[in-house]
């Protein structure tokens, strides 16, 4: 088990800045919290309280890690707005792109195919435009990136890291198993199959400058041990201890066997939503399913005790 983050890692006050980034299909949204010295200006975002200073200046004079965040299925980057913080609070650049077409209040994709596409474009575009933008150019170390990615965001991760999806194998088991979570369909008409038609031709995306990986109950079913062998990156793998939405079987325990350098936490108490961190009251009462959790889970110390185990394993492996 990895030990707690002390007090004196956390040297900085957290800032956020926003920037448009071109694609293909649309333009999309990247966040970004970085470290500062200046006082913080708290202020909300919609529902929620963002602990980060609106455009402050970054801190100058020093190179920090990088950190590639992914959003799950229809999430965003506000699903992860604390981590995003209290790593920003230890010293790192944290990008978080928004998944057009599989992002919270935007049109879906036509296509389950398309998205599996365009997620990696769009984690690997916006890294890029974080790299060279002005104000992060300066401060943001190349030779030490990482990702963390959430169910869908997890497969994003590993497509980056250079895993080899079998599309053909998710078609076959979606094809003899109701299993929703883990087959989804952005359109009623496009099915399992058509999916593999698509993306039989497809050149996946990669980062080659990935250095580790953190997973939250990662969306898989389109590899198996043999897609995942060449990773050799260090790995922090989590699961929920209710694996009732994502099958388990097919997905975190096949990613945990098959990377090299898998270190696989403890299960956490809750189910495959207990990664995003505590909704708002308004987003609570409008989103059951992501928000609640059974009674004795606390999601607050949940993501206390995640985000130093999450914060020693980046500091120790970047």
């Amino acid at each position: 088990m990895l030990g707690p983050v002390h007090a004196e890692d956390i040297r900085y006050t957290a800032a956020v800045s926003t920037m448009m980034v071109a694609d293909p299909v649309a333009a999309f949204q990247v966040v970004v919290f970085y470290p500062t010295q200046d006082p913080l200006r708290a202020w909300h975002a919609g529902p929620f309280d963002i602990n980060a200073s609106r455009d402050a200046a970054a801190v100058s004079g020093m190179r920090f890690p990088v950190i590639l965040l992914s959003h799950g299925r229809q999430g965003g980057p506000m699903s992860h707005r604390m981590l995003a913080t209290a790593l920003a609070q230890a010293g790192f650049i944290v990008v978080l792109p928004t998944h057009v077409g599989d992002a919270s209040g935007a049109p879906l994709a036509k296509s389950q195919a398309e998205i599996l596409v365009n997620r990696p474009r769009q984690a690997k575009q916006a890294l890029a435009a974080v790299l060279n933008d002005a104000r992060f150019t300066s401060i943001a170390d190349q030779d030490r990136i990482g990702m963390i990615g959430h169910s869908a965001g997890g497969y994003t991760a590993l497509i980056l890291a250079g895993a080899q999806p079998n599309f053909a194998h998710a078609a076959q088991y979606c094809a003899s198993h109701h299993d929703p979570a883990s087959c989804p369909t952005a359109s009623a008409a496009t099915t399992p199959a058509a999916n593999v038609l698509t993306l039989a031709n497809w050149q996946p995306d990669r980062e080659p400058r990935l250095k580790a990986l953190v997973l939250l109950d990662p969306l898989a079913v389109m590899f198996d041990r043999s897609s995942l062998q060449n990773i050799a990156l260090p790995s922090l793998i989590y699961a929920p201890q209710d694996g009732s939405y994502l099958n388990q079987a097919t997905n975190v325990d096949v990613v945990a066997a098959g990377l090299p350098q898998a270190s696989f936490m403890p299960r956490v108490p809750g189910n495959h939503f207990v990664f995003i961190d505590p909704c708002p009251d308004a987003v609570a009462k409008l989103n059951a399913l992501v928000c609640q959790d059974a009674p004795g889970v606390d999601r607050n110390a949940i993501h206390l005790k995640m985000t130093q185990e999450i914060i020693a394993f980046l500091q120790q492996h970047l």
